[in-house]
């Protein structure tokens, strides 16, 4: 199956909040209408359905640098999720390194944060797995803070590949 993101359109739009989780993730993630509301109020955040051939099969959140922050060039993964019934087979990492070399393409990138909570085992193995490192608990959501630059990103496949 061949892996893609691509824009929420009035014509996916009910595709990808259709979605579907197994029940014990729902405590993780946000639901994907109230992450594309979300977005659509704040001009940072960057939205994508993954496809999986021409089927919509997850979606990814992302917030891009601001001028004021504290640290320029630090992008934040705030959701990315694989339909219950996609997931296992690969699609998740394929998305993920979709999204990343979306964001390297940016050459003012420094930083690439995700979080997620410190009791979600499978996660913290996944993140880790492309190369982020665990920074520490933040104090407002109680969710561990990972972080990856993109010169230590472990890529499954070259750039041409994905």
């Amino acid at each position: 199956m061949k892996i893609s993101l691509r824009k929420i359109t009035l014509e996916n739009l009910d595709d990808v909040v259709d979605l579907r989780l197994h029940d014990h993730q729902y405590e993780y993630l946000a639901s994907n209408s109230y992450s594309i509301a979300e977005a659509s109020l704040n001009t940072s955040l960057r939205t994508h359905a993954i496809y999986g051939d021409d089927r919509v099969i997850g979606f990814v959140l992302y917030c891009t640098p601001d001028d004021g922050d504290d640290e320029p060039g630090t992008y934040e993964i705030w959701r990315l999720m694989i339909d219950a019934g996609f997931q296992g087979r690969g699609y998740g990492r394929q998305a993920l390194e979709l999204v990343l070399r979306e964001i390297c393409a940016d050459e003012t990138a420094r930083n690439i944060h995700i979080c997620y909570k410190p009791d979600n085992e499978a996660a913290k193995r996944f993140y880790s797995s492309l190369g982020f490192e665990e920074v520490g608990i933040e104090p407002e959501t109680g969710e561990m803070d990972a972080v990856v630059t993109p010169l230590r990103i472990r890529w499954s496949r070259p750039a041409g590949d994905a």
